[in-house]
């Protein structure tokens, strides 16, 4: 399954915060294997969230592996591989020559359900950009062969590769804010992909007037489509700190009278959300 986070919104939709929470939790709670892109540079990209920055970066440079690891790494060794990759006889298993490449290029997360394929400042965004779109579709092709899940962060410019990932996933997972505007806009601009839809409002505040009622009274969206995650500071810092993976650890099987219990339920149900929207999803392209 291919899912894509995104957002019509350029700025503080919370993309990548949500993306990190929804992936962990994921594999805390249904113990899929997934694997993380992301198709732009930003300021504070997953693998700082994820604090891989300090810890797997470092012991892969002190052994001389960093080379071997990042989508650049990929890219490459697709481009000048791609006999290997074409007539790979089950490109679909765990064996192949592209998920041993996904295998190499990985980080790995959590032990053996959640991995990250990082990015590096080796090529400018142009240079990254023009060739992650040359390449987008057979990565996608290789990561559905290592894992069952390959989430995107998938960025709101105008990138040559984000149409096709918009394209080829096989849910959207939409990140709105209450804003009014905002959601409007998306339904007025994108009605061609509303059908492989779900929705997520960012740093969801219960007391606001456009809460998910509203919402989805007003966009004709059912409630199992939508979820919300709530502000909460501490994951905020954990985000900034790079421990979010701590942080989730840490607090998710907390009790009721934790300060954090209402923000990891609200998680957990937007998780159990995109998770049984995505197989369904699924289910019906078998069918056919």
């Amino acid at each position: 399954m291919k899912i894509s986070f995104w957002s019509s919104a350029m700025n503080n939709s919370g993309v990548t915060s949500n993306l990190a929470c929804i992936s962990i939790a994921s594999a805390m709670e249904y113990s899929y294997k997934s694997i993380l892109i992301e198709n732009h540079y930003q300021r504070n990209k997953l693998g700082n969230v994820l604090m891989y920055q300090r810890a797997n970066y470092s012991e892969k440079e002190e052994n001389f592996q960093f080379r071997h690891v990042g989508i650049d790494y990929l890219i490459h060794q697709l481009m000048t591989h791609k006999y290997e990759y074409k007539s790979d006889n089950n490109p679909l298993s765990e064996d192949s020559y592209p998920s041993r490449i996904i295998r190499e290029a990985s980080l790995e997360i959590l032990d053996n359900y959640l991995y990250y394929i990082p990015l590096s400042y080796q090529f400018n965004q142009e240079t990254f950009d023009y060739n992650l779109y040359g390449n987008i579709k057979d990565i996608l092709d290789a990561t559905e062969g290592f894992a069952d899940i390959t989430y995107i962060d998938t960025s709101s410019q105008n990138n040559l590769s984000s149409k096709i990932i918009l394209e080829e996933a096989d849910l959207v997972v939409v990140n709105l804010i209450q804003n009014s505007f905002m959601i409007q806009y998306f339904f007025d601009n994108y009605s061609s992909i509303l059908d492989k839809c779900v929705f997520l409002i960012s740093n969801y505040n219960k007391k606001s007037n456009l809460n998910l009622d509203k919402i989805s009274k007003a966009h004709s969206i059912s409630k199992p489509n939508i979820a919300a995650i709530p502000y909460n500071i501490e994951y905020k810092e954990a985000v900034s700190k790079g421990t979010v993976v701590e942080f989730l650890s840490r607090n998710y099987t907390c009790k009721r009278k934790s300060p954090n219990y209402a923000f990891i339920r609200e998680v957990k149900k937007a998780a159990a959300m995109i998770i049984k929207n995505a197989a369904s999803i699924s289910q019906k392209e078998e069918c056919q």
